[in-house]
């Protein structure tokens, strides 16, 4: 069972999404817009979240956690062309909502989450240097794959990646 502040912080940040999937600017959404889509007090979301880019990285913090723990995809320990693999599949299933954030002007999110993911696990400068750089083409690569269509597989993708750069 969930305990009741990831359900409340879940339901919230479906709530903003579900407003950004109807076509609302994330400026033009106010907290009582999302309190009210989630029936729950503003005094609930005061006590989860400070501003809306706090429900975003919320979010995507959720789903990254959910794709570790799925995939059980270690960055260390996988091969690298199967960690890319797993990582462009489940890129590839958020399909829709990433569209949705270029659309929406909100696509520095997932860059937050591709750094904070990688760069964190830097254990000296040289390393931390190393996942900027990964981290920060992955990224651009993954923009770039979706506004041209996703038409490459997640393992074409991969296998593209993986032949001209060797693992961070």
């Amino acid at each position: 069972m969930m305990p009741r502040s990831n359900f409340t912080k879940k339901c919230l940040a479906d709530a903003l999404l579900k407003l950004i999937k109807k076509g609302a600017d994330i400026d033009s959404i106010s907290i009582q817009d999302i309190v009210e889509e989630a029936g729950f007090s503003r005094m609930a979301y005061y006590r989860n979240f400070k501003e809306k880019g706090d429900i975003m990285r919320y979010y995507f913090d959720s789903v990254t956690e959910e794709f570790i723990k799925r995939t059980n995809t270690n960055f260390f320990e996988t091969p690298f062309d199967k960690y890319l693999v797993y990582v462009f599949a489940h890129l590839f299933s958020h399909r829709d909502l990433a569209a949705l954030l270029i659309k929406t002007n909100m696509f520095d999110y997932v860059k937050e989450q591709f750094d904070l993911k990688l760069i964190k696990e830097a254990r000296t400068n040289e390393e931390k240097q190393r996942y900027i750089f990964f981290a920060g083409g992955l990224f651009n690569v993954y923009y770039h794959w979706l506004i041209n269509g996703a038409k490459e597989t997640p393992e074409e993708m991969a296998s593209i990646i993986s032949n001209y750069i060797s693992k961070p």
